[in-house]
């Protein structure tokens, strides 16, 4: 079937000069129609893909990728989800991947809604960027971190362990003002251990080395945990916690220790941004497939910009509530909701407060697991 069958002469004309552009690009671009099948491939996805342009005009656009997805995640694939997305009107951009012989490739997919010279929807435009250098810079830094933290935590802990035996009298007892100073210095150090430990944590996540115990979790008796875990905090800074629970909550399939720590931080962090008198909501509930649990603040709101960055590492959002983090609390709760299989967002609107959002799969009912055992 040939492209000028496929839509109207006047659509055709527009995707000519189009093709003339785009085949002078380095990242490569894909048009596809409403019913899924190709418009165009320029050159450069062309021979990543080691095709003939003209071949595949008018083929099922999710073909196209066969040859380079083996033992590629079905999520991480290219034109995941196409159905869905093929008459959205809004653009989005995700990672993804495919092969180059044994390599593994990793890169940007963005996508648009494709559009006629009149405004009417036509298809959906894709491009591919390859992000390996961008990969690679970014494992040196991971690497460079971690070592930096072991070599780093070893003195701080030394420094710590000193401070608190001055402090505990063993040297004899110390004045006033050389109290002061201790304290001053115990504090400094414990931020810093707090801060190697978290790069620590998210190097040993990036690096695939840690490893899950999954089994049936009840996430109310978590979520009360962390919140007993918060409240001289919150009573200080005079915050109120509130939790609000379904009865029969079905159990989440997770590991406890993670996410405690998923939780903590996602209150931790609520409480950060939260006005005195203020409140923060922990919210559990439930579908078919997911456990969801929310947690939302009164605070300043997070503007839209930061919304898509704000789970990146050392990322923080433009607040002049924002207390003197160090950005990797919640790249870290993201980690290790994603090592779950589950899925975490944020929800906001200046001036009215911020709410974040994970779900974890659930467990399986005790009927399926019995089913399942060997």
């Amino acid at each position: 079937m040939k492209q000028s069958e496929l839509i109207p002469e006047k659509h055709e004309t527009s995707l000519s000069a189009t093709r003339m552009i785009v085949d002078s690009l380095t990242s490569g671009i894909l048009a596809v129609d409403l019913d899924m099948r190709v418009l165009f491939v320029n050159a450069a996805l062309a021979q990543r893909l080691g095709i003939q342009k003209e071949a595949c005009e008018g083929k099922p656009a999710q073909k196209l990728f066969d040859s380079v997805i083996s033992e590629v995640p079905l999520r991480q694939a290219p034109l995941y989800r196409l159905q869905d997305t093929r008459a959205s009107l809004r653009a989005q951009s995700r990672e993804v991947q495919c092969r180059d012989g044994s390599r593994l490739i990793h890169l940007r997919e963005d996508s648009a809604p494709l559009k006629d010279e009149s405004g009417q929807l036509v298809g959906r435009l894709f491009a591919y960027h390859d992000l390996s250098w961008e990969k690679t810079v970014d494992q040196m830094k991971s690497d460079f971190i971690s070592i930096a933290s072991h070599e780093l935590r070893t003195p701080m802990t030394s420094i710590k362990g000193g401070i608190d035996l001055i402090l505990g009298g063993c040297v004899g007892e110390v004045g006033g003002d050389a109290v002061e100073l201790l304290q001053v210095a115990q504090t400094a150090c414990d931020r810093m251990i707090r801060l190697i430990n978290d790069l620590l944590d998210l190097s040993k996540i990036e690096a695939g080395q840690i490893q899950l115990k999954l089994e049936p979790l009840n996430l109310v008796e978590v979520a009360e945990r962390s919140l007993r875990s918060l409240k001289p905090l919150a009573t200080q800074d005079q915050i109120i916690l509130k939790l609000n629970v379904p009865q029969d909550l079905p159990s989440v399939q997770a590991d406890s220790d993670p996410i405690e720590q998923v939780v903590t931080n996602l209150v931790a962090n609520a409480m950060k941004f939260s006005p005195a008198c203020g409140e923060v909501c922990l919210e559990l509930s439930a579908n078919e497939s997911w456990v969801s649990c929310s947690v939302s603040d009164q605070g300043c709101g997070i503007q839209e910009a930061d919304l898509d960055r704000i789970f990146g590492k050392f990322q923080q959002a433009s607040s002049p509530q924002r207390g003197g983090g160090t950005g990797l609390g919640l790249a870290i709760t993201h980690a290790l909701v994603t090592e779950h299989g589950g899925k975490i967002w944020a929800e906001s609107q200046v001036g009215h407060g911020s709410r974040f959002v994970f779900c974890l799969p659930r467990a399986a009912r005790p009927s399926q697991s019995r089913g399942t055992q060997r």
